[in-house]
């Protein structure tokens, strides 16, 4: 088996982010642009029905990256049996969802569940191109990222123009993306290896990382789509067009610690695989408690504004998000850590805190709307710091 190297310099880095970059920026604008094309009901629509569904992505790509990005690159015999079954995912996990949207589109273009349909579909869909290129990046092939994601975020820019120039509504361009992201993953299956029968005790091995390793992004999207669904049942429904941009702020800024995490993940795998736990679980624990004390000061003194003064706006709710995000990175770069040195303590950590998200969410969102769905997303650092802190 040839040996791949993954040191990633200066030079690769660039082109990675490069890529990535092209994709999160036409993502943005193409947002701001289906604002102005659409009428307020129609964007609202659409920023309810992407707000609700796009954690689906994360279930079909996190876990399966993660555990590609951790286990190929220790692999040499069971590196062919551990990409084919992953590549299995890229290929057929996007049919059913698709063909139950084009039926749907067919029968009823009009009605709300298609439009719920096509956003699951392509969600699905984008997942599993992110699952791709990450198995060409664990096998070594990092200039399938790079090309994938600018050709995306050049289609997807494209179609938000069409939506702007020729009237196409939330039905058609979801549509428009859903062709795009299937051509793409079809492109991405010829060099992967196909899979064959694994060895004994492999598929076992891979799907436990991949439902471990999976939780935490899973988790964070989910709370997202569980604060849509609360305001979307709240008194407070048309709040959601506001929150759906603010969050897609707050994605982009994750997105970028995100992917850095991603590229470096195959260095971390092999550096705790040799010898390096202790110092991983130090490093852990001082970015866990950080997080969980910023977090806490952070619900004290956002909880004042929004009690005293309110907080009202797309801007004033950007600003508010904007507080929250160091708090969030240290405990995003803590559970980073710990899904390397304890699995379970990462994946209990994050269900725990998503009931809080949720919980607290109930309760603020009904006093604040939108602006307590932000506030709600506090408790995520908070209940992260803490469970990973305390974690061995």
């Amino acid at each position: 088996m040839t040996a791949v190297s993954h040191r990633v310099g200066l030079s690769r880095l660039t082109t990675l982010l490069a890529g990535r970059a092209v994709f999160r920026l036409m993502l943005y604008g193409s947002a701001a642009l289906l604002a102005l094309a659409w009428t307020r009901p129609d964007f609202n629509a659409y920023a309810a029905v992407m707000g609700a569904v796009g954690w689906l992505c994360m279930v079909v790509q996190s876990g399966g990256e993660k555990a590609a990005l951790k286990l190929v690159p220790r692999a040499r015999r069971t590196r062919d049996d551990l990409v084919g079954m992953l590549r299995a995912l890229v290929a057929y996990v996007p049919l059913p969802p698709a063909l139950a949207a084009v039926t749907a589109l067919a029968l009823a273009p009009d009605a709300r569940v298609t439009l719920y349909l096509l956003g699951v579909a392509y969600y699905v869909g984008l997942g599993c191109g992110m699952l791709g290129v990450a198995l060409h990046r664990a096998l070594g092939h990092y200039t399938r990222d790079t090309v994938h994601f600018a050709v995306l975020g050049v289609g997807m820019g494209t179609m938000a123009a069409l939506a702007f120039l020729a009237g196409i509504g939330p039905a058609g361009y979801l549509t428009g993306l859903l062709a795009l992201v299937t051509a793409l993953n079809v492109a991405l299956l010829p060099g992967l290896p196909r899979r064959t029968r694994p060895r004994p005790g492999v598929r076992r091995v891979l799907a436990g990382t991949v439902l471990l390793m999976g939780a935490a992004d899973v988790m964070n999207n989910a709370m997202i789509g569980a604060l849509f669904v609360e305001l979307a049942l709240s008194p407070y429904a048309a709040h959601s067009g506001d929150l759906y941009l603010v969050t897609l702020g707050w994605g982009f800024a994750l997105s970028i610690l995100y992917t850095v995490q991603r590229i470096y993940q195959p260095q971390l795998s092999l550096r705790v695989a040799g010898g390096g736990v202790a110092g991983a679980r130090v490093l852990a624990r001082r970015m866990a408690g950080l997080a969980a004390a910023g977090a806490a000061l952070w619900l004290l003194i956002a909880g004042i504004v929004l009690a005293a003064w309110g907080v009202d706006g797309p801007v004033a709710l950007a600003v508010l998000a904007l507080t929250l995000l160091p708090m969030q990175a240290l405990a995003s770069g803590a559970t980073f850590v710990v899904e390397h040195t304890n699995l379970r303590a990462n994946a209990r950590a994050v269900v725990v805190a998503l009931a809080a998200v949720a919980g607290l969410g109930v309760v603020a969102i009904s006093l604040a709307g939108a602006a307590g769905a932000v506030y709600a997303l506090g408790a995520n650092p908070l209940v992260l710091g803490l469970a990973l802190w305390r974690a061995r």
